[in-house]
């Protein structure tokens, strides 16, 4: 493997050395009539046979640009800048220079009538706050998805989940001709729009769908705009595709589009078991329908425990088996300029089998005797299903009012069958865990600009959710070392259930006086009640008679909780220079009251949130941004019940109804820089999280049983991380370099006494990649992990080495082949456990010129490798897991184009 990679290596540098030789630089600035530089002025390369660009550069700042050439070439070069004359001239390269310099001059077009495109063939273009890219600039016609164009754009990333990522910033929400699909959901849309109908990507900075509160806060909300090629309107669109293969493998998937001005619909189906998800429990989990945290943009949250409660998330690569059916349809209906209505409908059905040997070491206070082998085999049923309605009514640019309901209904299933071993205690386990949560969320606001100086917003939103997890557990050995009073018996059998019904209501009002354009002020008023009620029981079922005997007062729960937050707020923004500053405050009053075991507990308190947001904008593509807030988190009904609760085979959990908040005091430094000269990316975030009596789990160990229960530290927790990328493009190449580096330390107790967990986890990447529109084309690339976890007399060293590549080959013209391959190396150091495995996916396409229909061979796990490795931190556990994951299988497939 590492001569391979030394060849690749040698066989890269030869070739970027003969692309030098073969080229010339051209170099040059541009400038108006006054001699002052244009600065975001495009420069194209046009090839004069086909009128394809050869290349293009953006001016910088300082109005300079750079474009790499062919040599023995003649080209048209265009120069053009909003507002002004488009300039053309022939350039002719004949090698006899490696470098040609150039000064442009550009005069005001007076016939110009507004801020429009000039040029429709910009690779780039900037209209206010908005960055266009041309699709088909970056890309060369082999891409089948809007994730393969949006990872060809520069400063874009994609990760696995869908998460996209412009300038290391998150991207919010994704619209497709200015309308939400499904509701802005980036992973639907990158694995799911066809990338033959991209025609532009607009990057919406600063965005906000509210235009009477446009540009007046800080959240600096980012989201794309996907603008269709004009073929792709008014006609349905989009894919289906169907591939089977041996051992019963089969895929089924269909996408189809329908985009007018007035009304657009969009259809998702997908049916397969070769683990390709097209919404995994992860997805359900994070759709929240857009909702809001009001409270939390005044500095306080109440945190609701998700509908997870005892599910492990799990992975499709970490899967044995899935099994997936899903079907979605998104629609949008402007039946006027007035009315604007929209909502979706997803249903989803993924049953998972996951196959694991994880080695457990314990942090309790002791040197030896702390591991655990714990074999599991794990069946978790997702049956889903989520609707949305929203209507949003704009008489005119002054007032926008918005409704909005989402509801959300699922029935979840996990079962698992373990073996412990623990010394010399094996204990055979069998646990089942179900539920069938339901939520309704329900939001009106409305924004209203009496005039250019004072706009008024009113907020409010409505939460409804239940909860009924139930827990079966049934072990070989008695469980939890005989802490709860049970009936010997030869297999013990204990039945957990839990009800928590949660209602929460929100409301905020703000006012905004605009003193100028560059100064304004923020008066809030806001209020957050949350009322929840918890039952639960915990019963003996015995097996010769099948007979259910409680295990008393100790083992029950029947508590409300009530929580409220009424709180004022004033912020101040304005602008001088090249400066944005924004500081600002919240005064909360808080009163929760829980009633539990027929008494009363009552916590009263007032506390001041500061904030401070400054941004310094360097120049339009280099900026530094500063934020800092405090919040004030509290905890819900879940950590504060008295009677004892099963949290899984070998923990029980206390609740503690002493808990106050938890006090954050966060400060982030980001840094971005697009340098349109040199084509480079760089991104940088320093983050640093102070915890002030954060809320973390005290243990008491009796063997590998542990009770659990939530205190406040008292002692500062620290958490400071930092994440940074360099990308630089040639004419055809990317290269790239990530680092992700955290350290966390966090108090908490162990056997009554004090214990400090640290982590140090580092992840590095460097890539090389090409995008010749011709050419085969080639990532290769290095990824480094390094985890290190310290605990109560436990130190522990986890490192993955994992070297990758990538190829794109098209061949015969109608051929296509695509594969991926990543070499992994994991050790745990500490107990000197290694394993090194591989994964190689390859897919051979063919499409004739014009055709409608793909055909299609591919391969998944072509290695067949057998499993992987993973390790995790908790606050008394650290794991070593290997995962046994699904096979290989091969399959063969028909696409038709709509």
């Amino acid at each position: 493997m590492k001569q391979l990679y030394i060849s690749l290596l040698l066989g890269l540098s030869l070739v970027c050395f003969t692309t030098n030789a073969q080229n010339t630089r051209l170099e040059g600035v541009v400038k108006d009539s006054l001699n002052m530089p244009l600065e975001l002025a495009n420069v194209l390369a046009v090839d004069p046979e086909d009128q394809s660009i050869a290349s293009y550069a953006i001016t910088d700042t300082d109005g300079r640009f750079a474009l790499v050439l062919p040599i023995n070439r003649t080209y048209i070069l265009k120069v053009s800048y909003l507002g002004y004359k488009t300039k053309e001239e022939n350039l002719i390269v004949d090698g006899s220079r490696q470098k040609i310099l150039k000064e442009i001059i550009l005069f005001k077009d007076i016939n110009t009538l507004d801020e429009v495109e000039v040029v429709h063939e910009l690779p780039v273009s900037v209209k206010g706050d908005t960055i266009i890219y041309k699709a088909d600039a970056f890309t060369n016609g082999k891409e089948k998805k809007l994730k393969n164009v949006l990872e060809k754009l520069p400063g874009f990333e994609v990760d696995k989940n869908g998460e996209v990522k412009v300038q290391g910033k998150k991207v919010d929400k994704v619209l497709v001709e200015g309308k939400n699909f499904f509701d802005g959901d980036t992973k639907l849309a990158t694995k799911n729009i066809p990338a033959d109908a991209v025609d532009k990507v607009e990057v919406l900075q600063d965005f906000n769908e509210v235009a009477p509160v446009k540009g007046l806060n800080n959240e600096e909300s980012l989201a794309l705009n996907i603008k269709l090629k004009e073929g792709k309107k008014n006609i349905v669109f989009g894919d289906i595709e169907a591939r089977t293969g041996h051992d019963e493998r089969y895929f089924g998937h269909a996408n189809v589009f329908y985009y007018n001005p007035k009304r657009s619909i969009n259809l998702i189906a997908d049916a397969n078991n070769i683990g390709e998800q097209a919404f995994t429990l992860q997805d359900y989990f994070r759709f929240s329908g857009g909702f809001e945290n009001l409270s939390g943009r005044s500095g306080s949250s109440f945190k609701v425990s998700s509908d997870d409660l005892g599910f492990a998330l799990l992975q499709d690569d970490r899967a044995q088996e899935i099994i997936s059916n899903f079907g979605a349809l998104n629609f949008n209906l402007n039946p006027n300029k007035k009315w604007s209505l929209s909502g979706f409908l997803i249903a989803s059905d993924t049953d998972t089998d996951l196959l694991s040997a994880t080695l457990r070491t314990y942090l309790r206070n002791e040197i030896t005797n702390n591991v655990e082998i714990l074999e599991s085999g794990i069946n978790q049923e997702n049956r889903s299903g989520m609707a949305q309605f929203s209507g949003k009514y704009t008489p005119n640019n002054r007032l926008d009012i918005n409704y909005r309901a989402f509801l959300k209904k699922s029935k979840l299933r996990q079962a698992n069958n373990q073996v412990s071993d623990f010394g010399e205690i094996e204990n055979r386990i069998q646990s089942a865990s179900d539920q069938q949560p339901f939520s309704i969320k329900q939001s009106v606001s409305a924004y209203y600009a009496q005039n250019a100086n004072n706009v008024f917003s009113l907020q409010a939103q409505h939460l409804y959710k239940e909860q009924d997890p139930f827990y079966n557990l049934i072990t070989s050995e008695t469980p939890f070392n005989g802490s709860q009073p049970l009936v010997d018996d030869t297999i013990y059998n204990l039945l957990q259930n839990k009800e928590i019904i949660t209602n929460s209501f929100d409301a905020a009002f703000n006012y905004y006086y605009v003193l100028n354009k560059k100064n304004h002020i923020n008066f809030i008023a806001g209020v957050s009640k949350n009322n929840q009620k918890l039952v639960s029981d915990i019963r003996q079922r015995i097996s010769d008679t099948g007979s259910e005997n409680p295990l008393g007062n100790a083992f029950i729960n029947d508590a409300d909780y009530r929580f409220s937050d009424v709180y004022f707020g004033l912020r101040y923004k304005t602008k001088f220079s090249s400066f944005v500053v924004s500081p600002g405050a919240n005064l909360h009053f808080y009163r929760a009251r829980d009633t539990q075991q027929g008494t009363e507990n009552i916590l009263s308190k007032t506390l001041l949130t500061p904030s401070l947001y400054v941004k310094y904008t360097i120049r339009r593509s280099e900026s530094l941004t500063f934020n800092y807030a405090v919040n004030a988190e509290f905890t819900d009904i879940n950590n504060l019940v008295l009677g004892t609760t099963i949290a899984n085979y070998n923990t029980l959990f206390n609740g503690n109804r002493g808990l106050e908040n938890q006090l954050f005091h966060q400060f982030s430094l980001k840094y971005v820089n697009f340098n349109t000269f040199t084509f480079t990316n760089i991104f940088g975030t320093l983050t640093y999280t102070k915890t002030i009596d954060g809320i973390n789990n005290a243990v008491v160990f009796n063997g590998i049983d542990q009770l659990l229960s939530p205190i406040n530290s008292g002692d500062v927790n620290d958490m400071l991380s930092a994440t940074g990328s360099f990308e630089k493009r040639f004419t055809w190449i990317k290269t790239k370099l990530e680092a992700n580096v955290s350290y966390t330390s966090i108090n908490n107790t162990i056997n009554d006494l004090d214990n400090t967990n640290t982590s140090f986890t580092q992840n590095y990447t460097a890539s090389f990649e090409t995008n010749f529109k011709e050419a085969p084309n080639f990532e290769i690339g290095f990824n480094k992990i390094i985890n290190v976890y310290k605990g109560s007399q436990t130190n522990s060293r986890f490192t993955t080495n994992a070297p990758f590549a990538n190829v794109e080959v098209g061949f015969l013209k109608h051929f296509l082949f695509t594969a991926d391959y990543v070499y992994s190396y994991f050790l745990n150091r500490n107990n000197d456990v290694s394993n090194a495995f591989d994964f190689l996916n390859a897919n051979l396409s063919f499409q004739q010129e014009g055709s409608s229909w793909e055909f299609s061979v591919s391969g998944t796990n072509l290695l067949n490798t057998v499993s992987i490795n993973r390790d995790s931190f908790s606050d008394f556990l650290i794991s070593s897991n290997q995962y046994f994951v699904q096979p290989r299988f091969v399959v063969f497939g028909i696409k038709y184009n709509l």
